[in-house]
């Protein structure tokens, strides 16, 4: 039963009392109106609507009880959903109880027992409840919690206003991922925005956490910020220091101070800090301050902002006056004299979404030498060693993509080719006329500019513009995918290596055929023997051919600046065949891969540039039988010379309970090296774990990098230290205290087995 009023709607659940039954059989209205009459189970109630005493007390009655009195007599529910107008369910109020009573004099309801009142996403819980329905205010009483989406309250006495969505705790508590808070009071005075008082804060869940944040006030906003006044930082029962104000960033995974200690054979004892800030929604940060014994003092600032209707960007500072300093300890004399170089690092990234097809985004990244980044960020070098700066604009466009983009040499000791600029239009391909044939274009005009490092400053320049076209006519034959297809590119050249061959015209002409088909056969297999979980398999087989050729360009490569691969043509003619076998399993509704392989091939046919017959063979193998064990291999094999160009083997091994795991990884390049890299680690018990590393060069047998890291589990805290030894470059030890809550922090600290996945590393 719903009664529905301009001001709200409340629910609430229980089982009508023999007493109210046989009060409302006798129509004992008038010692109804005297005395509250208790309840059992679910009630349903509205607010009062100055109606006659049957009105509230055919309010409270169980929707199975007033059904039965349907047919007798026109309920005053009913009477009032005629005269007041419906309100919208968001404003409906629901409460829950063992036991339900209704206060005719304060106009009340009182719940006992596992009570719970919810209105849209805040639900209330506790062992008593006192709920004004005119002014829906809610009081109560033991083991208090309040639920909303962005976090958790608890206390034992609360007052709320389910209107103003606004109350009050005694000495409670408030959990929001990650942080605990604590105070002597603490107050819901928004939305989205709490204050402690004279409370704490902390990420350890102990009652006499290890370490917190104490404040006069603190204004918490739920997966925003928390903002502290007059803090100070105490770890036990130690303060160690003292914040006028402090802005803890809610939204990221990232403490507020971050110190990382440790000692290297390049740097000595070094001691790394971050301070982070926060400004206001649209501009946070850190500050880094960095302390190397053989080094000297390093600083740098970071800014993440937002703007309104520009974008958002990044801006990362470093900056040194690198001393070479001849002493490995505090202790030992320096000698004189010490060498000093200025060294640093700028780069700011923005991108900006300026409307749902137009995208824009810009890089600048400038660097005092080449290898401040290999000396200083190493994460930051083993993905891009040469970052560059550019500037690139998108647009979306009904047939196609134009692009806009600007390359520039900032770091003269780069070797780069500079655009200035590049405009790209790319149409995919579309259908002419509904005749099945489809037309796909891509054409970029380039000013290039190839500038070779300082000091020798060699230039080579030309303007350039490319025009690739292709008609195809896909269709399908019987059980076969078929899609020809013909092309050409025409390629202007401003100036080649020629000085009198200028302004010329390259021309090449292309054409080929692509068919694939697919087979698969499914076997009626169940099983779970070793735990495979096998609900029936199936096998399925894609092969395929595609067919290319490419006649020898017009204007010989030899004769043209090398820019990028549209100056490298060749003449081309092979054959690609490759063929993937895949077996599947249902697991939970869901196709699950157990075995993947793909093997392909290019055979060159006697008119390609390069040698007939079959070049690489390439092969790719997953195997997955379990979500605790995967075997990854790859290889590329040198038909021509008859050896393994590359061969990659990469094992996974992890206990079901996550007690310990192993991995293996094999790297072989015939060309450079052949490595054997192992990691294992083993959780000793709740407190204790290990992490052990290495790496071997097979051809040479011996071990290039070991790595020991042993975990003690501290609560809040997570202690690791490290030691690193690598051959011809020294060993490392380090110290790094970590904030359990945030476990997506990094450190440009420690070897990992993924670490050097993407490729080997050269041997001695």
């Amino acid at each position: 039963m719903r009664s529905k009023t301009n001001n709200g709607v409340i629910f609430a659940k229980g089982r009508v009392g023999p007493a109210l039954v046989a009060l409302f059989v006798l129509g004992a209205a008038v010692a109804f109106a005297q005395s509250a009459e208790q309840t059992e189970g679910d009630v349903m109630m509205a607010p009062p609507m100055n109606q006659t005493m049957s009105t509230p007390m055919n309010q409270i009655m169980s929707p199975a009880l007033n059904q039965a009195m349907a047919d007798e007599s026109v309920s005053a529910e009913e009477n009032m959903e005629t005269e007041a107008p419906p309100v919208e369910e968001a404003s409906a109020v629901e409460l829950h109880g063992d036991e339900v009573s209704f206060d005719m004099q304060e106009n009340k309801m009182i719940a006992d027992g596992n009570v719970s009142i919810k209105k849209s996403n805040v639900t209330l819980f506790c062992d008593h409840l006192e709920f004004y329905r005119e002014t829906k205010v809610a009081v109560a009483e033991g083991n208090v919690v309040l639920l909303r989406d962005s976090g958790r309250m608890e206390g034992q006495k609360m007052k709320f206003n389910f209107d103003t969505m606004k109350g009050e705790f005694q000495e409670a508590t408030y959990y929001s991922e990650p942080f605990f808070g604590s105070g002597e009071s603490l107050e819901k005075v928004g939305e989205n925005h709490i204050r402690i008082i004279k409370g704490r804060m902390t990420t350890c869940d102990l009652d006499k956490p290890h370490y917190h944040f104490g404040a006069k006030k603190v204004d918490v906003y739920p997966g925003d910020k928390a903002v502290g006044r007059n803090v100070r930082l105490v770890v036990g029962k130690i303060p160690i220091m003292f914040i006028p104000k402090f802005t803890q960033d809610l939204s990221a995974r990232e403490p507020a101070v971050q110190y990382t200690p440790g000692y290297s054979k390049d740097w000595g004892a070094f001691l790394l800090t971050a301070w982070r800030y926060r400004v206001n929604e649209y501009l946070r940060g850190a500050i880094h301050l960095d302390y190397r014994h053989k080094k000297d003092l390093a600083w740098g600032i970071d800014a993440d902002y937002k703007t309104k209707g520009y974008g958002s960007g990044v801006i990362r500072t470093y900056y040194m006056n690198e001393r070479s300093v001849n002493a490995d300890t505090f202790f030992d004399e320096r000698t004189p004299p010490t060498t000093e170089k200025e060294r640093f690092k700028i780069e700011w990234r923005h991108k900006w979404d300026i409307d749902p097809s137009t995208q824009a985004i810009g890089q600048y990244y400038k660097l005092s030498d080449s290898t401040i980044l290999k000396d200083y960020f190493e994460r930051e070098y083993e993905e891009d060693a040469n970052p560059a700066s550019y500037f690139l604009l998108t647009k979306g466009i009904p047939s196609g993509t134009l692009s806009f983009r600007t390359d520039v040499r900032v770091n003269r000791f780069e070797d780069k080719v500079e655009r200035l600029p590049e405009i790209i239009y790319d149409m995919p391909s579309h259908e002419i006329f509904n005749t099945g044939l489809f037309f796909s274009n891509k054409s970029t005009y380039s000013n290039l500019v190839h500038k070779t490092p300082a000091p020798s400053e060699i230039r080579q320049q030309t303007m350039r513009f490319d025009n690739a076209n292709e008609v195809s006519y896909p269709f399908k034959l019987s059980i076969f995918e078929i899609r020809p297809y013909v092309g050409g590119e025409q390629t202007y050249y401003s100036k080649t290596k020629d000085r009198t061959k200028y302004d010329i015209i390259r021309g090449i002409f292309r054409t080929g055929a692509d068919v694939n088909t697919k087979f698969y056969r499914v076997f009626d297999v169940k099983t779970d023997r070793w735990g495979l979980d096998i609900n029936r398999l199936r096998h399925i087989i894609t092969p395929s051919v595609a067919y290319f050729y490419q006649n020898e360009p017009t204007v010989p490569s030899s004769l043209l600046d090398q820019f990028d691969s549209i100056d490298n043509r060749t003449r081309q003619h092979k054959i690609t065949l490759s063929l993937e076998n895949k077996l599947q399993t249902k697991r939970e509704n869901k196709s699950v891969d157990l075995v993947r392989l793909i093997t392909s091939s290019d055979f060159l046919l006697k008119e390609d540039a390069g040698k007939g017959g079959f070049n690489n063979v390439k092969t790719d193998l997953e195997i997955t039988p379990y979500n605790w064990l995967r075997l990854l291999f790859e290889a590329d094999y040198d038909t021509v010379n008859d050896h393994l160009s590359t061969a990659n083997v990469d094992f996974y091994l992890r206990d079901p309970k996550g007690k310990w795991y192993f991995n293996l990884s094999k790297r072989l390049n015939y060309e450079v090296d052949d490595l054997l890299t192992t990691e294992t680690g083993y959780r000793i018990n709740q407190k204790w774990k290990f992490r052990v590393y290495q790496r071997f060069t097979l051809d040479s047998g011996t071990l290039k990098e070991q790595e020991y890291t042993l975990t003690r589990d501290l609560h809040a805290w997570l202690m690791n230290i490290s030691f690193n030894e690598t051959r011809g470059e020294g060993s490392e030890i380090w110290l790094v205290f970590t904030l359990k809550a945030f476990p997506d922090l990094g450190f440009d600290f420690g070897t990992s087995f993924n670490k050097r996945k993407a490729g080997t590393q050269s041997g001695e």
